[in-house]
């Protein structure tokens, strides 16, 4: 019997398509846990969408001003040095764990007293009890974020996807019965304490590890990882200034209504990143392991397949949101949908940084990572206020795309590619050909008005003639002789890249 081959023209597209190995599969565990997590996460939107006011969906994204910000210091940013060190060293792994407690200790005080001053920050006086609720998470899960890096070293990803999906589960039962029961805005802060309960449960259980804790962690330990720990810190402060403070100019000027329909829009456009930030811990805990040279081909097939699937996603989702928002969330969410379409040209790229950002950090340079971000915060908050000046919530959403996705995501590629010793070419075909081939799809159907299906069919055609006849002509990256572990996400073809 003949075997059927695809057509030549779709073989350069098929042959970086499939998922290969060990790594890959728990990637895939990692993908399916994402899937069940987000669903849930969404059922709870659509419900309290349902149930609430935009005016509420506003109050809660003012308390995540806050709250987004100082959960980025809880243990499991700090814990992640065990995944880039490993699990050797008892004492430094007992120190970190008893370091990450402490600081959950001390981030419930903090953001139980900040709660107030954001209040009058924002002239909401409920936002400092939401606030001092939600800090309660810290000290739920003090001591989870060990445990998580310990299931992550030991690459047991299927472990980590059971978690996720219980606390999702978790968070969905939280939010329904307190949203049934009339409780307003306080439906999001219970589904937080319940996602924070289960994950906690369910993450202790299935680590299996004995931590010793020391309320004074071993300085000398300490002082081995500050370094790594440090950059690991500064990322997400800068991080979360940049990507906060569009909250902040929203719901300051613009009010909490008008922040509502900026937070749905921004989650939903979101969704394909926090999938691939998910895939992102398994290539962090790979890229620990190569060197440099491997790393260079590790990360531009990461970036390939990312934007490979992410790119029609995206297209897929900007041709269909005037009829779907409104169809899920109902009419009064019409305002959510061209602020949808705007962030997701932020949301792309800011999958490619995270890609490139991890490769930073896996080769133990997250310093340079921190100083991208801290240079752009004096960049991103006059932006956002000329922004909302000149276009209310749509110009504030232009100028995240413009400052936060397309210069943030050049500066990124500029620098890790000096910082390796990579050509900027390297990288160039993997970044830049996916939204090309999407933006002409979308284009597309903006030529001539169609029916939602017929501009679905447009867009998924000339995407994959436009992406499979550029993968076609341009050449392959060359095989090298490459120290890549037997099993992992990428295998170096002689053609081209399977990632």
């Amino acid at each position: 019997m003949h075997r059927l081959k695809s057509p030549r023209w779709l073989e350069p597209v098929v042959r970086r398509l499939p998922l290969h190995g060990r790594l890959a599969k728990g990637g895939m565990w990692l993908l399916s846990g994402f899937v069940l997590d987000r669903g849930s996460q969404f059922l709870m939107q659509l419900l309290l969408a349902r149930l609430l006011a935009p005016s509420d969906f506003g109050l809660w994204a003012m308390v995540l001003v806050l709250t987004n910000f100082s959960r980025h210091f809880r243990d499991g940013a700090i814990a992640s040095v065990l995944v880039q060190r490993g699990l050797e060293d008892k004492p430094l792994v007992d120190a970190v764990y008893s370091l990450g407690v402490n600081i959950s200790v001390v981030l419930f005080v903090v953001q139980s007293l900040a709660g107030y001053p954001l209040s009058l920050f924002f002239n909401e006086p409920i936002l400092w009890p939401l606030t001092a609720l939600h800090a309660t998470v810290f000290l739920i899960n003090a001591g989870t974020g060990s445990h998580d890096a310990v299931l992550l070293q030991q690459q047991r990803f299927k472990q980590i996807a059971m978690s996720d999906t219980a606390a999702g589960l978790a968070r969905l039962l939280g939010a329904s019965v307190c949203g049934l029961l009339g409780a307003g805005p306080w439906a999001f802060a219970a589904a937080e304490v319940s996602y924070a309960c289960a994950d906690a449960l369910t993450r202790r259980r299935l680590s299996g590890y004995r931590f010793t804790y020391s309320f004074w962690p071993d300085p000398q330990a300490i002082r081995e990882v500050r370094r790594f720990i440090a950059g690991i810190l500064g990322i997400s402060m800068a991080a979360q200034m940049n990507t906060s403070g569009d909250n902040m100019v929203i719901g300051r000027l613009l009010g909490a209504q008008a922040l509502g329909y900026y937070n749905v829009a921004y989650q939903l456009a979101m969704v394909p990143v926090f999938a691939a930030a998910k895939t992102n811990r398994v290539h962090f805990s790979e890229l620990s392991k190569l060197d440099p040279e491997a790393r260079q081909t590790y990360v531009a097939s990461a970036l390939e397949k990312y934007g490979l699937i992410v790119a029609p996603i995206n297209a897929l989702s900007f041709v269909i949101a005037p009829w779907l928002i409104p169809f899920l969330y109902g009419p009064e969410w019409d305002a959510a949908v061209a602020i949808f379409q705007t962030v997701l040209g932020f949301a792309y790229v800011r999958g490619i940084m995270q890609i490139l950002g991890t490769s930073l950090t896996a080769a133990g340079k997250p310093d340079i990572n921190a100083r991208i971000n801290w240079a752009l915060v004096p960049i991103t908050i006059p932006a956002y206020l000329v922004g909302a000046w000149l276009g209310g919530i749509q110009g504030v959403a232009i100028a995240v795309a413009i400052v936060m996705g397309i210069g943030a995501a050049g500066w990124f590629w500029l620098a890790v590619c000096r910082t390796s010793g990579w050509p900027l070419r390297a990288l160039a075909r993997p970044i830049l050909l996916p939204p090309a081939a999407a933006a002409a799809a979308v284009g597309a159907t903006l030529l001539v008005p169609l029916p939602i299906a017929a501009e679905v069919a447009v867009v998924l055609v000339v995407y994959l003639a436009f992406a499979a006849s550029l993968l076609a002509k341009l050449p392959g990256r060359r095989s090298k002789k490459l120290s890549v572990p037997r099993g992992t996400l990428v295998e170096p073809i002689s053609s081209a890249s399977k990632q």
